[in-house]
């Protein structure tokens, strides 16, 4: 199946966490977008992220507008710039859909794959920046029936895995469980 998708590094810095978590170590949200293209068929992701609270006593966790960080090797603060988020979060969704490359025969079945967001537990995050005291930590994906998030402490060049470090999986995936007031989950 030809994904069409250019995955760079997604890195998560130890101050854009803080940041985000707040005082209250809010959870925090990992939303999935496009660059913008120069009408290649060759796409890339990015990844955005925004701190999410629970509300009421409930499972349900409630984004916040900003701030909002784009997750590359140094995060940027794009608070100022919500617009050209939500229009990248909009262009992946339609390329999650098929309707960005509506030739390729396999493109309509990404939906059942690619979630549009991640939350995050509180239990990773803080064992990987408060704990292990990381600077950063690595956002990759992993294929089974879908595409999961896995977090690694720290940040490696290469994609060899050493043995010790042990990788974090318990990202829970939107759909199903997404912010449905969110600004980002339009």
């Amino acid at each position: 199946m030809s994904l069409n998708l250019k995955i760079p590094q997604i890195i998560l810095q130890k101050e854009t966490y803080k940041k985000l978590a707040g005082e209250n170590e809010n959870r925090v949200r990992i939303y999935l977008g496009l660059q913008s293209n120069d009408d290649s068929k060759q796409y890339e992701l990015c990844a955005f992220a925004v701190s999410a609270f629970l509300l009421g006593s409930g499972d349900v966790y409630v984004d916040y507008e900003t701030p909002v960080f784009k997750l590359e090797r140094q995060n940027v603060d794009y608070s100022s710039r919500t617009v050209e988020v939500r229009e990248s979060l909009k262009r992946y969704r339609s390329w999650r859909a098929g309707e960005l490359d509506t030739e390729n025969e396999y493109a309509p079945f990404r939906q059942y794959i690619y979630p549009s967001a991640y939350l995050l537990t509180k239990f990773e995050l803080h064992e990987i920046f408060n704990i292990q005291n990381k600077k950063e930590a690595q956002i990759e994906f992993g294929i089974s029936k879908t595409m999961d998030a896995m977090i690694i402490p720290g940040f490696e060049e290469t994609k060899e895995q050493k043995c010790e470090d042990e990788v974090y999986n318990n990202a829970v995936p939107c759909p199903p469980n997404c912010d449905d007031r969110s600004p980002y989950n339009s």
